[in-house]
């Protein structure tokens, strides 16, 4: 009969708990799926790419980041995806100002100097990783408004901050994929 009983209950305590999934190639990590794209794109172009992707739970978007731990997932999948030790420096380079080393996520505006919005509609609460003196609209001095978000590597030491950045939309950049995973929490 204890069997019996322990044998109903470990079965009770897995039916409606099936572990996320997600599609081959994507990353799991918080009940979503993340899938760097090494193509180099501009924000739109991107969000596009991303929105081709999607699971019985729904579509794909640029990454919105909402944690620290999720902030350090994102950015280790770039750093993981590229030879990082090979990325120069970024130096600022009016006549040349590509290539920008980092990646987009879905933080914009969708008006110039507006709310900070997520592609997914999600909301962005208290969490930002702002680089200081960001966000600042200052990049292309006053030619171009800056109202895309990426992770950058402006140096050896941002490995360690992985701060945001706001730029230009038309820059091109790799980019991460974010989209709900199938299935239910386990927790």
């Amino acid at each position: 009969m204890k069997i019996l009983i322990l044998i109903s209950v470990v079965a009770m305590s897995t039916v409606g708990n099936a572990a996320y999934s997600c599609p081959e190639f994507w990353n799991l990590f918080g009940g979503n799926c993340y899938r760097y794209q090494g193509d180099r794109l501009t924000w739109s172009a991107a969000e596009a790419r991303c929105n081709e992707a999607f699971t019985s739970a729904g579509v794909g978007h640029l990454a919105s980041i909402h944690s620290l731990a999720e902030n350090r997932f994102v950015y280790e999948m770039f750093k993981s995806s590229v030879s990082i030790n090979d990325i120069p420096d970024w130096v600022y380079n009016r006549e040349d100002r590509n290539p920008i080393y980092g990646i987009w996520i879905g933080l914009h505006q969708t008006v110039a100097d507006g709310p900070w919005k997520n592609s997914d509609d999600t909301d962005q609460g208290d969490f930002y990783k702002w680089r200081p003196v960001e966000p600042n609209n200052s990049y292309y001095q006053g030619e171009q408004v800056e109202d895309c978000v990426h992770i950058w590597r402006t140096g050896s030491e941002s490995d360690d901050q992985q701060t945001w950045n706001d730029m230009y939309c038309n820059e091109v950049m790799s980019f991460v994929c974010k989209m709900p995973a199938d299935g239910e929490s386990c927790e």
